[in-house]
C-alpha cells in the first residue's frame, strides 16, 4: 500500500473514531422516562401491588424474561431498606439491586438501582399514585446518567425507545392483577 492509501485510510479511520467521540461531548448524560397507566380501582388496591418490591417483581417485565432469574429480598417489605438483589444471564435483564430509599404510603414509594450487569450504572425510580374520578393514575419512572462516550446512546436510543416496552408491559400486567 502507498503512503497516499495509507493517508486517506487513517484520516477515515479518525474521522470514524473521532467524530463519535467528539459528537458524545455535546450530548447530555442524563437519561429519564416516566410512564403513566389509568387503573380502575382506588389507590388503596394499587398500593397493595406496588408498596414493596417483592410485590412489583410479580409484575416486573424484567422477571418475566427470565424464569430462571436468581432473587433474594433483604429487609422490611416496604419500608425504606427494603433491597432485592437478582442475577440473571439474560442480558435484558442482567444483575443489581434496588433499595427502597423512600415511602409515603399510599401514594409514593422511591428507589435506588444498581446494576452490575451488562453494564455497571445507577439510577432513581418511583412509582407514584394519584387518585382520579376515575380509578388510580400510576406513574413510574426511572431517571439515570450515561459515563461519556456511552451517552452517545441518547442519540441512537432515546429513553422511550430503551425503556417504553418494557414499562408499558409492567404497567399492563399491574392493571391486569389489580382490576382482576
Amino acid at each position: 500500500m502507498n503512503m497516499k492509501a495509507l493517508k486517506v485510510v487513517g484520516i477515515i479511520l479518525l474521522v470514524l473514531i473521532g467524530l463519535p467521540l467528539v459528537l458524545a461531548l455535546f450530548v447530555s448524560n442524563d437519561f429519564s422516562y416516566e410512564q403513566s397507566i389509568l387503573i380502575n380501582a382506588p389507590v388503596e388496591e394499587v398500593w397493595a401491588n406496588t408498596n414493596t418490591l417483592e410485590k412489583m417483581d410479580a409484575w416486573s417485565p424484567w422477571t418475566a424474561k427470565d424464569p430462571e432469574l436468581s432473587q433474594t429480598f433483604e429487609g422490611s417489605p416496604g419500608a425504606v431498606g427494603e433491597k432485592n438483589c437478582w442475577d440473571s444471564q439474560s442480558e435484558a435483564v442482567g444483575a443489581g439491586c434496588q433499595t427502597i430509599t423512600k415511602v409515603e404510603a399510599p401514594y409514593l414509594l422511591a428507589s435506588h438501582l444498581d446494576f452490575s450487569r451488562p453494564n455497571e450504572a445507577e439510577g432513581e425510580a418511583y412509582i407514584r399514585l394519584k387518585a382520579t374520578e376515575n380509578g388510580t393514575e400510576v406513574s413510574w419512572a426511572m431517571e439515570s446518567s450515561l459515563p461519556y462516550p456511552i451517552n452517545l446512546l441518547n442519540l441512537i436510543m432515546p429513553a422511550e425507545k430503551a425503556m417504553g416496552p418494557d414499562f408499558t408491559a409492567g404497567l399492563n400486567k399491574l392493571k391486569s392483577i389489580v382490576e382482576s
